[in-house]
Order: structure tokens, then C-alpha cells, then sequence
């Protein structure tokens, strides 16, 4: 039975290997056999796929100082992470992890899908190192080992367990769940009740941030369509070739919705040094030759300021849509404005911390120079989204978390000593 366990730990690995390194090993496969590039060979294919993976996974690529031609190329690193591929492995180590929920010798294959997928890491590691690129070798073992690792073992407690003919729910899970059970029902009194109509709230607001970003990068790229095919046909790509581009534009779509969404603070972003992108100031200068970039907006209208709106009327009805969970909190609270600014600063640190991970995860440097600084600053974003969500938050809750009245009676009784404790 472990070992049966340990195979199946080891199988999940497998399957979430197979839907990220498989699937762009055979795209770039496929390009290499048909497009027969000047210089590429199996093992360069190999390479490229290998430093894909890690990538995706948040590892850095070192570049060395090199030459292209009569040009020279300063050492640089790439450590920009395309988080549409990112997304899609991580959906698939969650899925493993859930899959393992019912089997009753879970730390087993807890074991087998670790040790696996540590292999695969080591075998890829070594084989993305060349002469010009590499990789240091205890973050492109460790790195991805631990994502798997965690998001694996998240699947595995949250939620009911799914459950095989020849097993039963493991002790070990349920240790797990209840270990962060006990520690939630040991929360100060006073943050108890404001953890869920934060969470709700302040995830709400970088929610709706998120699908305005979504809704504008759409009208951007409708808008500048023929910009985007010019500069497409200028790469004179094949299909192969336009195939491979298009699955790394999707790749890195979450990324550009990340930094929607520090446009919408009024922060904005930068596409090198020197760069900025903001409702306030448009400055760009040279830009990488990635069609979708052409739907980057030139210039700033008067218009763009209204944008900064949007987190602050997000915060303020997010605020008010969570009155039917601060229950808890309108009777431990006696004071209005005590509710009210406590429920909107906590919605306005969930806020600014879930922006500073995005904001965080979607920038990068992809070159020397000035693209080494591709994205928004994480502390800067994460700083305004807490100032304008709170301020809105904080108005709201004087509605969503105003204390029940007072019973008089009670506080009669109370204050004449008649009620004994």
C-alpha cells in the first residue's frame, strides 16, 4: 500500500511535467524539425525548452557578456515570468495535490510526487547550462521543488478528500487542516472578526480591478489591430513561427493585466528604464518587438485620471457588499467609528498585499540595459492601493460594520452589579 502511495505521488508529478515541459518541448520540436534554423540543433532545442520550464517556475536565466555580431552584450539576467504558463502549472499541481486527498498513506505519496519532480528539476538544471546561459544550480533545483511542493500539499488538505475503492482519508491530513484550524480560533479577539469581510473585500477590489484591466487591455488591442499585424508581418514569421510568438504573447497577458492594474492606481508601469506608463504621464521609448506592445497607449488624455476611480469605487461597494459577514464584528465592536476603521484598513492591507504580489510576480528584467526594469514598482503600487482602498473602505464600513445598539437594559443590570459573572 505505500508503495502503491509512492507510485502514485510519483504519477501526479508525472502528469504535471507531461502539461508543462512535454507540451513546450513539442512545440519547439515541432519548429526546429520543419523550420531547420541556422545553428539550431536537438540539444539546443532541449536547452531552450529547459530554460522555459524554469522560467515558468521563477527561476532566473544568467546571461553572459557575449557578442552579437560586432555589438557587445553586457551580462544581463532574465528573471521575467510568463504568468499564463505559470498559471496553467500551477492549476496542475493543485489538481495533483487533490487527486492524493483520500489516499490514507498520504505523506508517502507526498514523498513519491516530491522526489520526482526534484529529479526532473536536477536532469533540467543541468541541461539548460551552455557557454552563455545558466542558471544557479540551488535555485533551479530548490525553486521549482518548493512551488510543487506547497501547492501540492494545498490541494491535499483543502476541501473534502477524494477518495480511492482501497483507501480512506489520512490522519496526516487532517493534522494539517487542524493545525491552521487551531491556529485561526487563537486570533486576538479583536482581528478574529475582521479576517473573513477583509479577505472577501479586499480580494473583491483587486477582483474588479483585474477584470477592468482585462476589459481595457481588450479595447487597447481591438483599437490597435493593425498596428499589430504590421509589426507581426515585419517579423516575418512562419506558421510555426507565428504559433510559437502567439503562445508567448498569451503567456505573459496575465502579466500585462497585472500592470493594468497598477495603471489603475495612477501608479502606472515601465517598459525599460526611464519608461513610463500611467493615467497621469505616457513616456515610452524603444520597445522590444512583441506585437501586443503596439496596443500600449502613447500618450495621456485628460480622460485617464477618471481611471484612478476605479480602485476607490471597488473598495467602497466591495465594503458594503460584505455587511452580511460582520455580523461578528458589529458586536464585538461597540464604537462605529472603531468598526469602520479597523474593517477598512484591514480590507486595505489585503488589498495592497495582493498587489504587491502581482505587482511583484509580473514584472522583471528581459535584457541589459534599460530592459533590465520591465514592470511596476511592488512597494510603490502596494502603498497607494492601501491609502485609496482604505479611505474608500473606511466610508463604507460606517454602513456595513456599524455596532448593533446597545442593550440599555443589560448595561443597566452590568453597572448595578446585579448580573454575576
Amino acid at each position: 500500500m505505500r508503495i502503491r502511495a509512492f507510485s502514485r505521488g510519483a504519477l501526479g508529478a508525472a502528469y504535471v511535467v507531461s502539461l508543462g515541459f512535454v507540451s513546450i518541448f513539442a512545440l519547439n520540436l515541432a519548429v526546429w524539425l520543419f523550420e531547420q534554423a541556422q545553428g539550431s540543433t536537438f540539444q539546443s532545442v532541449l536547452q531552450d525548452t529547459s530554460r522555459t520550464w524554469l522560467s515558468v517556475h521563477g527561476v532566473p536565466l544568467h546571461f553572459r557578456a557575449s557578442k552579437l555580431g560586432s555589438l557587445k552584450v553586457p551580462a544581463y539576467i532574465f528573471d521575467l515570468i510568463p504568468l499564463g504558463f505559470s498559471i496553467l502549472i500551477g492549476w496542475a499541481m493543485y489538481r495533483s495535490g487533490r487527486k492524493l486527498s483520500g489516499e490514507k498513506f498520504l505523506g508517502f505519496s507526498w514523498i513519491g510526487a516530491i522526489v520526482a519532480y526534484l529529479l526532473v528539476a536536477v536532469f533540467l538544471t543541468s541541461t539548460s547550462v551552455s557557454k552563455t546561459i545558466y542558471v544557479i544550480q540551488w535555485q533551479g533545483v530548490f525553486i521549482p521543488t518548493a512551488l510543487f511542493a506547497a501547492l501540492l500539499i494545498t490541494g491535499s488538505v483543502i476541501g473534502n478528500p477524494i477518495l480511492f475503492e482501497d483507501s480512506e482519508p489520512s490522519n496526516l491530513r487532517d493534522r494539517f487542516r487542524n493545525f491552521f484550524i487551531d491556529l485561526a480560533k487563537k486570533l486576538p479577539w479583536a482581528l478574529k472578526p475582521l479576517v473573513g469581510p477583509a479577505l472577501r473585500a479586499g480580494t473583491g477590489v483587486v477582483a474588479a480591478m483585474s477584470a477592468v484591466s482585462a476589459i481595457l487591455i481588450s479595447v487597447m488591442l481591438t483599437l490597435n489591430w493593425i498596428e499589430i499585424v504590421k509589426l507581426s508581418q515585419s517579423l516575418q514569421l512562419t506558421f510555426l513561427g507565428t504559433l510559437a510568438v502567439s503562445a508567448g504573447q498569451l503567456s505573459l497577458m496575465p502579466n500585462l493585466i497585472a500592470l493594468g492594474n497598477s495603471w489603475l492606481t495612477g501608479v502606472g508601469f515601465a517598459v525599460g528604464q526611464g519608461s513610463q506608463v500611467s493615467p497621469l504621464v505616457t513616456e515610452l521609448g524603444p520597445l522590444p518587438a512583441i506585437p501586443m506592445l503596439a496596443a500600449l497607449p502613447v500618450s495621456s488624455g485628460s480622460l485617464g485620471v477618471l481611471f484612478i476611480l476605479v480602485p476607490l469605487l471597488a473598495a467602497f461597494f466591495a465594503t458594503l457588499l460584505v455587511k452580511s459577514h460582520t455580523a461578528e464584528l458589529r458586536f464585538n465592536y461597540s464604537s462605529a467609528t472603531t468598526a469602520a476603521i479597523s474593517l477598512g484598513l484591514a480590507i486595505g492591507l489585503v488589498a495592497a498585499v495582493e498587489m504587491w504580489i502581482l505587482a511583484d510576480f509580473a514584472s522583471g528584467s528581459i535584457g541589459p540595459g534599460r530592459m533590465g526594469l520591465v514592470g511596476a514598482n511592488p512597494w510603490v503600487v502596494a502603498g497607494v492601493t492601501f491609502v485609496e482602498v482604505s479611505v474608500a473602505a473606511i466610508l463604507a464600513a460606517f454602513f456595513s460594520a456599524r455596532p448593533d445598539e446597545a442593550d440599555a437594559e443589560l448595561i443597566r443590570k452590568n453597572a448595578s452589579g446585579k448580573i454575576r459573572t
